[in-house]
């Protein structure tokens, strides 16, 4: 039996469509849908109530408990052997939790699973594997920054890592599971433990994933199961407290387990002004848009284009396509929030880029 364990902070409408998607793709297996309401609004748990027609198991919280102590309450009510961890905003597609449990039962230490990744319903733009924030990371990030050089080897190895987690054919093993959707079993559980209170919301799966790994578990990701995600939906509505929450959590992630690295870091970086120069990607600038962005190209050779929030470029979503134009999708640009974002283009044949634009919505 599968156990499927979902919170709802003011996300129903986007959790009975999340619901909904299970049961198309469950197939014949037995599961339980157990959504954790975290102090949503009336109206949103009435909407969330309506769930329990078609079979769900409904737990309500007067208040915002935080993200990790919900899905621990889930946990706790979960009868079935394996259990699924998925964020509200998210679309399974068919036969994806069969694979995911059949490479739970099959992979060689495998403690926990996850589906390769889209970003939009027309599945344009996938998502990253995701990688544990280190003090070390942080700090490598800063300080290849100066370096025009340098910042190019990391993005290329970082474009390298992903082009190959994006066209795997076959799981591959990972050092983290994007929290979006993770598949585990009960006797896992009884192993690392549920996710860690203290965390309210995010890095509870960095916690956890590392907690699993320490344990003698390996994590995969299996590219045979595949899901949307439209990424951050509940977040975005509060996105001050969501920032302070992620500060927050990154601190106390980092104290608990990488408190050394964390306070040689701190040393390292002091030296920072001294060794920081002003090296960036030169985007052209498309001004703010109120619509989606067409890009244009020389050839139609195969290229990859990444879309991201950040001017490293590091994390972003990837999209391989042929043509000489490229546009954002439009159900992509309805789910982006205001802000400003990058997108860099290359050829794949040598990883050389074809082109760089930023907009603001």
């Amino acid at each position: 039996m599968l156990s499927v364990i979902a919170v709802n902070y003011h996300s129903s409408s986007l959790l009975k469509e999340c619901f909904s998607s299970i049961q198309a793709a469950i197939g014949n297996t037995d599961f339980e849908f157990l959504a954790v309401d975290s102090g949503s609004h009336d109206a949103d748990v009435n909407n969330l109530l309506a769930l329990k027609e078609d079979g769900a198991e409904i737990l309500l919280n007067k208040e915002n408990i935080g993200y990790a102590k919900a899905v621990n309450q889930g946990f706790a009510h979960a009868k079935g052997d394996f259990i699924l961890i998925t964020n509200p905003d998210v679309l399974y597609s068919p036969d994806s939790l069969q694979r995911m449990m059949k490479s739970l039962a099959e992979l060689p230490r495998c403690g926990a699973v996850g589906p390769n990744t889209w970003w939009n319903r027309q599945m344009t733009f996938l998502l990253p594997a995701s990688q544990i924030i280190t003090p070390y990371r942080i700090a490598k990030t800063e300080l290849v920054r100066g370096s025009t050089y340098l910042s190019a080897i990391v993005m290329k190895n970082w474009i390298k890592r992903n082009i190959r987690y994006w066209q795997t054919a076959i799981p591959l093993e990972q050092e983290m599971l994007a929290g979006a959707s993770i598949m585990t079993t009960k006797k896992v559980l009884n192993v690392v433990g549920g996710f860690d209170d203290a965390f309210p919301l995010y890095f509870e799966d960095a916690d956890w994933c590392l907690r699993a790994r320490k344990s003698g578990y390996a994590l995969y990701m299996d590219p045979r199961a595949t899901i949307v995600h439209y990424y951050n939906q509940s977040a975005k509505q509060d996105a001050g407290t969501s920032r302070v929450k992620f500060d927050y959590s990154l601190r106390r992630f980092s104290m608990k387990h990488y408190a050394m690295q964390s306070a040689l870091m701190k040393r390292i970086l002091k030296f920072q002004p001294c060794i920081r120069g002003k090296a960036k990607i030169l985007f052209d600038d498309m001004g703010k848009l109120t619509s989606p962005p067409v890009f244009r190209f020389q050839s139609g050779s195969r290229k990859l284009l990444l879309l991201s929030p950040v001017d490293s470029l590091m994390p972003a979503a990837g999209s391989f396509f042929h043509a000489d134009t490229f546009g954002i999708p439009e159900d992509l640009w309805d789910r982006l929030g205001e802000g400003r974002y990058f997108v860099k283009a290359f050829e794949l044949d040598a990883l050389k880029g074809c082109g760089a634009w930023t907009w603001s919505k």
